[in-house]
């Protein structure tokens, strides 16, 4: 490939069209599914592989066609192609300022949109443990019980940090390694239906120390009993190991302390968790406080010791978000501001449905 050059008097369309170029643009309006090669954008200048990786991942999260983005960027659907395939041979310059001025348009649409995420105590430890981990490209572990907003927390730092950096996939259910490697192939472009080796070669090839990996329900990934190698687990530590990138495993308890039971078989990922966090198993007033004020401006003592309980109880933080949304529902019926009773008429509706009240009547 020809060095990229940073410097051109005037934007171009690159280098000539080559058959698999146009046969990539004819299926512009098929969703992008470009795989990384990032040693293909190493002779550009670091501002411009940021915004190569940003817009890369911005395209895969919001499902853009490459006509979408030719669009975005006033450029064709094959120069598009080849900007991401790191094969372009025309002014990068260009590219990396229209690249720029789309972002700043994408964010300022962001903060426009209503956002349902609040910080709470419990959030401002998991965000403090996915910077650690990608300011140190080491591995962070975080444990909390179901329903605690650890996966919403995670969702939101990934928006929130998205310079191209951050990869979240929830670890799959079933399928073992191969439909690990199909999700985690997937949120970066590779394609999903290579075997096992070429798609992890293929993900090798779209992380670097610049990039953080983060998996949601690692527990998953568990082995099923002490006498199975942990396959999954050992294919992040060699993506981490081998690329340099940053890794977070976000799970419930179950996760730690089955690698506290077996540390012989997960010796060599233990020794790599720079930093473990684990929210509290009790969720205080503290916690829920700006959570409820979303809802109800200045909530009693009464309502906050109610909503403790609810969050303290099976469905935890989730339960008491879908009872604060099913008051707002309650009030906007009404065409009342929503109150404390609105939010009490939600808890005994749910108190109703969840006992035998509702059948005895």
């Amino acid at each position: 490939m020809t060095a990229p050059t940073l410097e051109a008097p005037a934007r171009d369309t690159g280098a000539v069209v080559t058959k698999s170029d146009q046969a990539m643009a004819s299926s512009a309006h098929s969703r992008v599914n470009i795989a990384l090669n990032l040693e293909n954008w190493k002779a550009l200048g670091d501002d411009i592989q940021q915004l190569l990786l940003w817009f890369h991942q911005h395209a895969l999260d919001a499902k853009l066609s490459l006509k979408e983005c030719g669009e975005a960027l006033d450029y064709d659907e094959s120069t598009i192609f080849r900007v991401l395939k790191g094969t372009y041979e025309g002014n990068w310059k260009n590219i990396g300022a229209a690249i720029g001025s789309y972002r700043k348009l994408v964010e300022s649409r962001g903060t426009i949109q209503q956002n349902e995420f609040v910080e709470t105590p419990a959030t401002k430890a998991i965000f403090t443990g996915l910077d650690y981990a990608l300011a140190n490209n080491s591995i962070t572990l975080i444990v909390a019980e179901s329903g605690q907003g650890k996966s919403v927390s995670a969702r939101a730092w990934k928006t929130l940090n998205n310079h191209g950096r951050a990869v979240l996939v929830i670890a799959p259910a079933y399928g073992g390694t191969k439909a690990l490697l199909r999700d985690i192939a997937a949120a970066i472009g590779v394609n999903r239906n290579l075997n096992a080796v070429q798609m992890h070669e293929s993900i090798l090839r779209g992380f670097n120390r610049n990039r953080i990996l983060i998996v949601d329900e690692a527990h998953r990934l568990l082995p099923g009993d002490r006498r199975t190698n942990p396959a999954n687990l050992e294919i992040l530590r060699d993506i981490h190991d081998r690329t340099g990138c940053a890794l977070a495993l976000v799970a419930t308890a179950r996760f730690q302390n089955e690698l506290q039971k077996s540390e012989y078989m997960f010796e060599q990922l233990i020794g790599r968790i720079g930093l473990s966090i684990r929210l509290p198993r009790k969720t205080t007033e503290a916690h829920l406080d700006p959570i409820v004020r979303q809802y109800v401006t200045r909530p009693g003592k009464g309502l906050m010791e109610t909503l403790v309980d609810v969050a303290n109880k099976p469905g935890r933080l989730r339960m008491v978000v879908e009872t604060l949304k099913v008051a707002s529902r309650i009030a906007r019926k009404k065409g009342e501001k929503l109150t404390e009773d609105h939010v009490l008429k939600a808890l005994k509706i749910r108190e109703e449905m969840q006992g035998e009240n509702l059948y005895a009547k």
